[in-house]
C-alpha cells in the first residue's frame, strides 16, 4: 500500500502541529500554578499542579490559632490550592486534547503523582526521630570488619 506525495507531506504537517501544540502545552503546563487563602486570611499557599508547595506565607494572625488549627487550615488551604491547579490545566488541556485524550493525559498525570490520603494533625513524631537543624543525617554505626585474624594462635611471643 503505498501513499502518496502529497497524502504524506499533509500527515507530517498534522504531525508537526500536533508537536507544537504539544511542546507549547508543556509549557502553559509548567507555568501554571494553583494559590488558595483560608477564609480569615491567615495562611495563603501557592502550588504547582503536581501538589508541590511552592510558596506559603502566613499572617501574624495565624499565630493566635493553636498548632492543631494552624495545621487544619494550612492543610486545607493546600488542597483547596491544588484543586485550583487542576482546574487550571483542565482549562488549559481539555480545549487542545479534546475530551478523550485529556482524559488519557489525566490517568498519565495521575501515574506520575499518584494520589494520597491527606493526613490530618496527629501527635508528632518523638523528638530523637526529628534531625537537628543544620547537622547531618545520623548515619547508623557501621558493623564490625570481619575478624581478619587468620591465626588463632597469634604470633608465637606475641602476647594478647
Amino acid at each position: 500500500m503505498a501513499v502518496d506525495d502529497a497524502e504524506f507531506r499533509q500527515k507530517m504537517r498534522q504531525f508537526e502541529q500536533q508537536a507544537a501544540r504539544a511542546a507549547g502545552l508543556k509549557d502553559q503546563i509548567a507555568q501554571l500554578q494553583g494559590s488558595a487563602r483560608n477564609s480569615d486570611g491567615s495562611v495563603t499557599v501557592t502550588v504547582a499542579p503536581s501538589g508541590a508547595v511552592l510558596g506559603m506565607q502566613l499572617s501574624p494572625g495565624a499565630m493566635t490559632m493553636t498548632h492543631t488549627q494552624l495545621t487544619q487550615e494550612i492543610l486545607g488551604t493546600i488542597r483547596r490550592a491544588t484543586q485550583q491547579a487542576a482546574a487550571a490545566v483542565e482549562d488549559t488541556v481539555r480545549p487542545v486534547l479534546g475530551d478523550e485524550m485529556y482524559d488519557q493525559f489525566q490517568d498519565a498525570f495521575r501515574a506520575h503523582a499518584p494520589a494520597v490520603q491527606p493526613v490530618g494533625p496527629s501527635d508528632p513524631p518523638p523528638p530523637a526521630n526529628l534531625p537537628i537543624p543544620g547537622t547531618p543525617p545520623a548515619r547508623s554505626p557501621r558493623p564490625a570488619p570481619p575478624d581478619d585474624d587468620y591465626f588463632d594462635d597469634g604470633f608465637p611471643g606475641v602476647k594478647r
